[in-house]
């Protein structure tokens, strides 16, 4: 089975970790990747593509065929999220509110960044009347308010990259980079756990385009239905020390997770 504490605690430069993931997307198209081909693809040296295929193989997301490396039949190393039509119907009255909470903090005239997820597509109806820019890596969420009205002010600028399987999401190095030249007020993430250990979420290129976000944002709200919090997710995003707000939804058993996190309650807002 494949070691995924690999990919969760990311112990390895930020170089090779780009380079990795590259390699990760190239397979999970293919099903397979040569040393000639990933060299020509990620320009380096055939050496340097060997240790990457050696690490993986250790760590038994592939196996190594006759000059590369092949996939491991059952485990498509980034196929870990469950489809956006089975996430969009859970908890959906709770999501509701922490978008409409999540909204509140927008005035006019801001410039934000919405990350794809279904909490977050909840968020552009409370958004529909005010006149922003709003950057995305969510094709569903930029269909969604151009579906909202003709008239809305409403200016949507999306990332490039490769659209996910199922999600409507924008990945891939490509998306990270293009995020480069932007710069916003807010950014507002869904997440698929909240701990001691920080914020997490469930794909790899995911969590890519989303740590770019954060960099080019000046304050970043998680948006966390209770079944999030207390929860580790597969790949750690950020410390909770790198977020501004987090909003969930009240309950008995979130309040005490929440409270032995020792994030600052300034932070938190229930709703």
């Amino acid at each position: 089975m494949i070691d995924f504490d690999f990919f969760i605690n990311l112990m390895v430069p930020m170089k090779k970790q780009k380079r990795i993931e590259q390699i990760l997307e190239l397979l999970n198209k293919n099903g397979e990747l040569t040393v000639e081909e990933a060299c020509k693809k990620l320009s380096v040296s055939p050496a340097t593509i060997r240790r990457d295929f050696s690490l993986l193989s250790e760590k038994k997301a592939v196996t190594k065929s006759w000059g590369g490396i092949i996939l491991l039949s059952g485990y498509p190393v980034l196929d870990s999220m469950t489809p956006l039509s089975q996430r969009k119907t859970e908890f959906l009255l709770e999501k509701k509110v922490i978008a409409e909470k999540a909204a509140s903090y927008v005035k006019n005239g801001d410039i934000i960044m919405i990350d794809g997820g279904t909490t977050t597509l909840e968020m552009i109806p409370f958004l529909a009347h005010l006149r922003l820019k709003i950057i995305t890596n969510s094709i569903l969420i930029a269909q969604h308010i151009d579906n909202l009205s003709k008239k809305h002010d409403l200016e949507v600028f999306l990332t490039g990259g490769m659209l996910y399987p199922s999600s409507g999401l924008l990945v891939s190095t490509q998306a990270s980079e293009s995020l480069e030249k932007y710069h916003a007020k807010w950014l507002f993430l869904s997440t698929g756990g909240v701990s001691k250990k920080g914020i997490s979420n469930s794909n790899i290129l995911v969590v890519e385009t989303e740590r770019s976000m954060i960099k080019q944002s000046e304050n970043v709200v998680i948006l966390a239905d209770h079944t999030k919090i207390g929860k580790n997710d597969l790949v750690k995003l950020c410390d909770l020390k790198d977020i501004d707000i987090l909003i969930t939804n009240e309950t008995q058993e979130s309040r005490q997770i929440l409270e032995k996190m020792q994030l600052d309650k300034k932070k938190i807002f229930f709703v």
